[in-house]
């Protein structure tokens, strides 16, 4: 325990809680690191680990686990507005789960939070974007979409902006920054006018809808690709000039 921590504790009189036994402890720290319970076998086996170093490779085994990714990915994700329908009146699904992988792969692999960020908000503009990097944009494509029949679409395009606006500043800024978009707070640290030059970067270019595949939808089309340069190549051999 910090030693400031102690002593106030001393002088209140309040003893530390005892440690948690080891069965307690490796069930608190699953539950922590990767949001589920260890299994009874992963329970045995950490309590058949008498070595010094059975906490830290207990530790290192859920750091390297998958499901890491998925249980703080949760936490970004919510902040990022994801959802898998549409919201508004119709609510219809949407197909946006390559982004959620991206979040969930870009923790698993322990991601520099700056490069983490410059993705989900600038992962298009890179030179040479790979698809990866495309995805990782979906951060601003999250917003809830209006099909209900006569809706104004620059209305509800409008309202997608501001909610993006809203998204970088909680998620990425920590501040809610919706007051600034009426006008300027005295003491708050973004001004109208810094509000909607922000706003302006992200208001500068068309909707778009980017096709992405899995690995092996890669594949198959680079296949489809190869065999018709093949073909080409041949039919212009066949028939020169």
């Amino acid at each position: 325990i910090d030693a400031f921590v102690r002593s106030r504790l001393d002088l209140k009189g309040w003893p530390p809680s005892p440690s948690a036994d080891r069965r307690t402890w490796i069930r608190r720290v699953s539950l922590d690191l990767i949001g589920l319970p260890p299994t009874v076998e992963e329970v045995e086996a950490f309590l058949g680990d008498t070595s010094v170093r059975a906490r830290e490779r207990a530790v290192d085994r859920l750091l390297e686990s998958p499901r890491f990714g998925e249980r703080w990915g949760r936490i970004w994700l919510d902040g990022a507005r994801y959802a898998d329908s549409d919201g508004y009146e119709k609510d219809k699904p949407r197909e946006v789960w390559f982004y959620r992988d991206w979040v969930i792969d870009a923790l698993n692999a322990d991601m520099p939070y700056d490069t983490f960020i410059e993705r989900q908000i600038a992962g298009d503009l890179l030179p040479r974007a790979s698809q990866a990097d495309r995805v990782a944009t979906g951060f601003l494509r999250n917003s809830m979409i209006n099909e209900e029949g006569g809706v104004d679409p620059e209305q509800f395009r409008m309202e997608a902006m501001f909610d993006r606006m809203d998204a970088v500043g909680k998620a990425v800024l920590g501040l809610t920054i919706q007051c600034a978009q009426c006008h300027t707070h005295k003491y708050d640290p973004l001004t109208q006018t810094e509000y909607y030059r922000l706003f302006a970067f992200l208001n500068n270019s068309h909707e778009s809808q980017v096709t992405v595949y899995t690995e092996a939808e890669q594949r198959a089309r680079a296949a489809v690709f190869d065999g018709l340069d093949r073909l080409e190549s041949q039919w212009k051999r066949a028939h020169p000039g």
